[in-house]
């Protein structure tokens, strides 16, 4: 590996499959607030994308031409201008490819270009492999693993890739010291392999201007509850433990259907007291947070939890679940329930509600761990860890 001059640039690819997802999705934010991050430490993102920023919509797939692309032994990337902002390598349909590579013959799809950046870090566990420069892979969680009742990802299949994958990898990153331990330990990864860079939460000056004068997803002092609605956020003991609490605050529940979320905010529960909201702009998902009473956020499992980063940052009193990331993230600043427990959960909406001391000391202690995941730490997390490898 070259050496770099600690204030040059370094060049860092990156996936662009996760940053083009919609806003609501966790890998999509994450893709997002690393290269923001990374733009302002004098590295530059350099995207790896399925088709040129400047050609028109793909054509209809073809399963002649997937399975061309997916049986090639090496694919060639070809450079593009980006954006204005950033540059780009681009092969076509490439991570429709590297799904059916991996399907034929169980290992990475291997990549080259001319120029490749110093470093290569895949935003997510995906079959590829960039030649001839440390690639690098950020492992969210392994709940497809552990939990796989809570995710639709077939646990089987996710073994094989994150096994194909990290066998390869320069180096593993993942988002606490919760998932750090499960890759470590079930995947055999050695330790000094794994980094733990945490999420930052990204909020700029213009976001929360636009905040101020967003139109309101719920009356001020309402409790909300955020993310995908999906088995693991534990939305249905939620909702039976905000009715057995007895509390006259609404809930609000705001996002988006995930994986098998259709039936688990029923009708029934939308009465005065509980509403549903399911797709939002940004600032208004801000506003929301800042006005809320409290985030209750009982999940069953999380790799990190940016919702109660992104509350604590806020000033806003958190809830959420004992144990794992979700307790490690909060890190002495939420109020802890037991996530099986719809009485647990129910006396800690109850005691949020009507105990204002309690509020205060919880937003106190929010503000004061919130600076850990800001964008300022959490670059000089990157940097050190990206020179480091260069």
């Amino acid at each position: 590996m070259s050496s770099l001059p600690a204030a040059s640039t370094l060049r860092l690819g990156l996936d662009g499959r996760n940053s083009s997802l919609a806003e609501g999705t966790g890998v999509a934010t994450y893709a997002r607030t690393l290269a923001e991050a990374v733009r302002t430490i004098n590295i530059e993102p350099e995207w790896i994308l399925a088709q040129a920023p400047c050609m028109a919509a793909r054509e209809e797939p073809s399963r002649i031409g997937d399975f061309l692309r997916a049986s090639r032994p090496v694919t060639r990337l070809l450079r593009a201008p980006g954006d204005g902002q950033d540059t780009a390598f681009f092969s076509r349909d490439v991570f429709r490819a590297a799904q059916l590579h991996f399907k034929l013959y169980r290992r990475p799809m291997v990549l080259s270009c001319d120029s490749p950046p110093h470093l290569m870090h895949w935003t997510y566990p995906l079959p590829l492999f960039l030649r001839g420069v440390p690639n690098l892979v950020t492992i969210h969680d392994l709940i497809p693993l552990k939990q796989p009742e809570l995710t639709t990802i077939p646990g089987e299949r996710m073994q094989r890739l994150l096994g194909a994958v990290v066998a390869r990898a320069a180096a593993v990153v993942t988002v606490s010291e919760t998932a750090r331990g499960d890759i470590i330990a079930r995947l055999g990864v050695p330790a000094e392999r794994v980094a733990n860079l945490y999420q930052a939460v990204d909020l700029p000056a213009a976001l929360l201007q636009a905040a101020e004068t967003s139109p309101r997803l719920c009356a001020p002092g309402s409790f909300i509850c955020l993310g995908p609605v999906e088995p693991r956020k534990n939305i249905a003991r939620l909702i039976a433990a905000h009715r057995a609490s007895g509390v006259t605050t609404p809930l609000v529940i705001i996002g988006p259907d995930g994986p098998r979320g259709k039936d688990l905010v029923p009708e029934a529960a939308q009465n005065g007291l509980i509403r549903r909201v399911a797709f939002s702009p940004r600032a208004a998902v801000i506003r929301a947070i800042a006005e809320a009473r409290a985030l209750l956020y009982p999940s069953l499992a999380e790799g990190f939890g940016l919702p109660i980063a992104e509350a604590m940052a806020l000033g806003t009193p958190v809830l959420t679940s004992q144990g794992g990331a979700t307790e490690e993230i909060a890190g002495g600043a939420a109020l802890l329930v037991d996530p099986l427990s719809t009485a647990s959960i129910a006396a800690g909406i109850a005691a949020i509600d009507t105990d204002a001391a309690l509020r205060a000391r919880l937003r106190e202690a929010g503000l004061r761990r919130a600076p850990l995941f800001s964008m300022a730490a959490y670059s000089a997390r990157l940097e050190r860890f990206y020179r480091g490898l260069a």
